[in-house]
């Protein structure tokens, strides 16, 4: 059932399948005449080298797209 506010009731067998707590953030999609609701979950280390790689391939690839931009200045009429 739809609440006058537009609130819905996620059953507690499916928010226990997915461990959603009070609070989570849901991603809300349409697909169609279908409503997705997807729970969105933060990254939660409980050590801190858990975070070891967590960026990697974000400096290289933002160096690769940073060459390509000037190669492309670079080119003389």
């Amino acid at each position: 059932m739809v609440s006058g506010k537009g609130q819905v009731v996620i059953p507690k067998p499916i928010r226990q399948a997915v461990n959603m707590q009070q609070g989570d953030l849901l991603d809300v999609e349409l697909e169609g005449k279908v409503i997705v609701l997807k729970p969105l979950k933060r990254f939660q280390a409980e050590r801190w080298q858990d975070y070891i790689g967590i960026g990697e391939g974000i400096v290289d690839d933002y160096l690769q797209d940073k060459k390509q931009e000037r190669r492309k200045e670079d080119v003389y009429p």
